[in-house]
């Protein structure tokens, strides 16, 4: 009886595994019909290594690693160096070898040993050979750390004259030196998502069940990140998230370790040389060396990203997000003993419970708004005209702002309470404060591309960039934050059925 349950849960274990593998697969765009075929060798394999008699009178575990086993094998391997593999790997998959060979040169040896009944017998020829094998593929795999690096870098650096060249585009400017505080949107290239992920919140994109369906479903669009510069005359330079980086966008593989790149795709993200932070940056007169401060709003890569270009800026964020939120590690290699966790001790601000008032002075207010990170925190800026508030990733576009009809996908439980009840609150705090105009990390709406582009051109928002966008925001949007008609999101599927779709309001 004990063996029969540990042969059952050793099956759970392995489907469970196979399945993760499959839904993997199937994210890199692996045909489904190869996927099945795959997939019954796989289960086949399995089942017949547990209970061989289950496939046949004549079937042995044997003949199950013949038929079965071995294609199931080759067919792993095959599809791991056609959708994953990537030269990093390859000091890994060489260590591995050796490890594998040295185990099984010392189980090769202990059988010769019993075999012989001698103490000192001589170790067989096939231990002796895995053993020089082990160790031989031990040596390649130092060396081939040296030549990942080297060819990681040599594709990098291909990049580096087509972004010089961007700066020396025509249409750069010199920076405007004055009292006036100046917000600039930056678009630091694309993010490739679901538009369930992006629009299906109230349509059953929640929680696992949410997760599991950005990894299968193809009905994709690209939408725009956004960090945003901030010159001010009193506080010096400062960044609000940094978007992605060109590594991230032109060397993915190489980026993000093994594990990470099995839950991502190639293309998530898409940057042309003008889209670079530093580039951007170098084009509206400033130096990437010259930000001291970055708030972030959240740990998320499409947001850290950027931290690789500026090691000297202290980095300003939520604790909670710090120590539970999901970060990648390398974005914040170089910054990571520059953190500043704000207290949230300056008391209520409007609809908030708590803030933080950073500088002292009222100029810029931090307000936490966990849900979509378990520290995500708003950035509300005082302007010589108004004010603008950063809304981070609790909503992603004007139309979400709408949230009993609009909704980005939610972790679930808590996390979606936490998250709809700081879109409430920001909802009181626009609706009392009309001097005051939100900037959205990923709004793919005209509203970002046309009108904040127009106020935010010179960086300074002037009374009348200001009356513009709360009187688009007034016709997206109904006083008690309804949608309008005409300003509901619809996906509307590429014309060869094959690519990314689009989103049409109407």
């Amino acid at each position: 009886m004990l063996k029969t349950l540990s042969k059952i849960g050793l099956l759970v274990a392995a489907l469970a595994v196979g399945t993760a593998w499959l839904v993997v697969l199937r994210l890199k765009d692996v045909p489904a019909p190869l996927l099945t075929v795959y997939g019954l060798l796989l289960a086949g394999s399995v089942v017949g290594s547990l209970w061989p008699d289950v496939l046949g009178r004549l079937s042995t575990r044997r003949r199950v690693l013949a038929f079965l086993g071995v294609p199931a094998g080759l067919g792993t391997l095959g599809l791991y160096l056609a959708v994953v593999y990537y030269v990093t790997d390859l000091p890994v998959l060489l260590a591995l070898a050796a490890a594998a060979c040295l185990v099984w040169a010392a189980a090769a040896l202990l059988r010769g040993r019993r075999a012989a009944g001698v103490r000192g017998a001589r170790p067989s020829r096939r231990a002796f050979l895995l053993g020089g094998g082990g160790l031989a593929l031990g040596v390649l795999s130092g060396l081939s750390v040296d030549l990942a690096e080297r060819q990681r870098r040599a594709a990098l650096a291909r990049g580096e004259p087509e972004r010089q060249a961007a700066v020396r585009t025509p249409g750069a400017r010199r920076r405007i030196v004055d009292d006036a505080v100046r917000v600039f949107p930056i678009h630091t290239g694309d993010t490739i998502v679901t538009y369930g992920q992006f629009y299906g919140g109230l349509d059953g994109w929640e929680g696992l069940n949410g997760y599991v369906r950005t990894l299968v479903d193809k009905a994709q669009i690209a939408v725009p990140v956004y960090a945003y510069l901030i010159d001010h005359p009193r506080h010096g330079f400062m960044l609000v998230d940094t978007g992605v980086n060109w590594e991230q966008a032109h060397d993915h593989d190489g980026y993000y370790d093994m594990t990470s790149r099995l839950l991502t795709e190639r293309d998530e993200y898409r940057m042309s040389p003008g889209q670079d932070l530093r580039v951007h940056l170098a084009r509206l007169g400033y130096d990437a060396k010259e930000i001291t401060t970055v708030f972030l709003t959240h740990v998320h890569d499409d947001h850290a990203g950027g931290l690789r270009y500026l090691p000297q800026a202290t980095v300003v964020m939520d604790r909670r997000d710090w120590e539970h939120g999901v970060s990648y590690p390398y974005s914040f290699d170089l910054v990571k003993d520059k953190l500043s966790f704000p207290a949230f001790n300056s008391g209520a601000f409007g609809a908030f419970p708590t803030g933080q008032d950073h500088f002292g002075d009222g100029s810029l207010i931090l307000l936490p708004t966990p849900g979509h990170s378990p520290g995500h925190m708003c950035v509300l800026l005082r302007m010589d005209v108004g004010g603008v508030l950063f809304m981070g990733d609790t909503l992603y576009t004007l139309p979400h702002l709408a949230v009993d009809q609009v909704r980005q996908m939610t972790i679930g439980g808590a996390d979606t309470i936490h998250q709809i009840e700081a879109a409430r609150r920001i909802q009181k705090l626009l609706a009392s404060d009309p001097g005051t105009v939100p900037l959205f990390a990923h709004d793919n709406t005209r509203y970002q591309s046309d009108l904040v582009a127009a106020a935010f051109d010179q960086g300074v928002l002037g009374k009348e960039g200001l009356r513009e966008l709360r009187t688009h925001m007034e016709a997206v949007l109904t006083p008690d934050w309804r949608l309008r008609p005409g300003h509901t999101p619809h996906y509307v599927a590429p014309a060869s059925g094959t690519g990314l779709g689009r989103v049409e309001f109407r």
